[in-house]
């Protein structure tokens, strides 16, 4: 709950300091799509839409570390979600991730492998320590065929930790709902505040979470800008062509945590000032008024 605040707080912070957005046009993600609402940049590029708790770390994940990957957008989308949902109120939404991707560079199979490992399969409530409906797993289909490539998946899975139950895992398969971008100043949150994202998700417990779950050096394979698994290093993209992974379109270091987020160094730094005047203005009145003794 501490950090769910923490994460509430920031986002303000960064809201706050930002210019408002009135109209959905303004937007830097162009936004005009009957369904989705956003447009893909390419008519040949593709997209996925999957939910793994936090979309902060969702679009890193994605951006940083999957092969082919345009653009990961955060957002929300649930089939019985609220119409024009926003971060204050998205009743009925997972919070997700939408995923542009270039088929020629990827293919949504290869995709499901990263978004399994980028959560915690574990935990139908949530992920790490964000709770509740907005933050539990799940990925989205969008035909048949995709279905039919995410069941697989999941048996494959399966078939490589043979020791996990079926019934003991929590990520929903499901079709795939309209999807709604989020606030401006959500996208590329890791980019725009890294020391802050850093802080955050280290104290949610993502990645040692993780690390649990799948094991270190698979961690390691699935979140690394150089790509050094041998195993990743080619990928069989949409038309079953092996291909070069190319990750980290952005060029984006790497977020390193700060000390604290950006908002508790105002809030001290704004702390220590006023305590500062203070002394300076006893100082004064009482050099005034003759009461002042070196």
């Amino acid at each position: 709950m501490l950090v769910y605040w923490i994460r509430l707080l920031s986002s303000l912070v960064l809201f706050i300091s930002t210019t408002p957005v009135e109209a959905s046009e303004t937007y830097s993600i162009r936004r005009t799509t009957a369904q989705d609402n956003y447009d893909l940049t390419s008519p040949l590029h593709k997209s996925m839409l999957v939910a793994v708790g936090c979309f902060w770390c969702g679009e890193q994940a994605f951006e940083q570390y999957a092969p082919g990957i345009i653009e990961a957008v955060s957002g929300y989308a649930g089939a019985d979600g609220i119409d024009n949902p926003t971060y204050q109120n998205h009743k009925g939404h997972y919070e997700v991730v939408l995923v542009e991707y270039d088929p020629s560079k990827s293919s949504y199979e290869v995709l499901l492998d990263y978004a399994w490992r980028n959560m915690d399969p574990f935990d139908g409530n949530g992920q790490f320590c964000d709770k509740g409906f907005a933050y539990e797993p799940a990925i989205f289909y969008g035909d048949d065929q995709e279905r039919d490539i995410a069941e697989r998946v999941k048996q494959n899975i399966l078939q490589e930790y043979p020791s996990w139950l079926e019934a003991d895992l929590k990520i929903r398969i499901l079709e795939r709902p309209r999807f709604w971008i989020a606030e401006e100043y959500h996208q590329d949150y890791y980019i725009k505040n890294p020391g802050s994202y850093g802080y955050y998700k280290n104290a949610c417990g993502r990645s040692k979470r993780l690390k649990d779950v799948w094991g270190e050096s698979v961690y390691q394979c699935y979140h690394d800008i150089d790509v050094g698994c041998e195993s990743l290093e080619n990928v069989t993209n949409a038309d079953g062509t092996l291909v070069e992974a190319e990750v980290n379109r952005k060029g984006a270091d790497e977020p390193e945590a700060s000390l604290l987020p950006q908002k508790y160094w105002i809030f001290i730094g704004a702390s220590v000032g006023g305590v500062c005047l203070v002394f300076i203005g006893i100082y004064i009145l009482r050099k005034k008024n003759g009461n002042y003794e070196k």
